[in-house]
């Protein structure tokens, strides 16, 4: 991949953030993640792709600090990286967090303000649901575990919408 910076007639500013991704799966270990190469540096092992638009280039994929320097914006491409990142790191700890019982004997935590629990499904036996404070989940899982993940998940959303 060649250096577009040095590139005549690719632009350098006036590109515009349009999201970024993280490429390991959940879950997956360091070896199976499938890393991106900076297509404006050529820098290799990007695991969190900052995608960019420009009006007058083709959309890039890029590392974030091409993405900072692309936009003019040195805070946003770093936070929104970093928040996946401790997305990732909390969701590494999620099911060996301390979870209690509840007086119906289901686990539940407390977190960031939130009372969130798992509970059998009363309509599909020996399936799981989980709830954040008084919202439950339509979809029911197999484990206690896969619940838990699930639950994560909405949570997550839960908690980016809050803020």
């Amino acid at each position: 991949m060649s250096n577009l910076w040095d590139k005549p007639g690719v632009p350098h500013k006036g590109w515009h953030l349009a999201g970024v991704r993280d490429l390991r799966e959940d879950g997956a270990d360091v070896e199976d993640t499938n890393y991106a190469t900076c297509e404006m540096c050529g820098h290799e092992q990007v695991r969190y792709v900052h995608s960019m638009e420009h009006p007058d280039y083709p959309p890039l994929e890029v590392g974030c600090i091409c993405a900072e320097k692309m936009s003019g914006d040195y805070t946003n491409p770093k936070l929104l990286e970093t928040k996946l990142r401790n997305r990732a790191a909390r969701k590494s700890k999620w099911l060996s967090r301390r979870w209690r019982t509840s007086a119906k004997g289901n686990p539940y935590i407390n977190a960031d303000g939130h009372n969130i629990g798992i509970f059998p499904s009363s309509s599909r036996p020996g399936r799981w649901k989980f709830r954040i404070n008084g919202t439950f989940s339509s979809q029911s899982f197999p484990t206690v575990d896969q619940a838990k993940l699930a639950l994560f998940d909405a949570f997550w959303d839960v908690l980016v919408s809050d803020e």
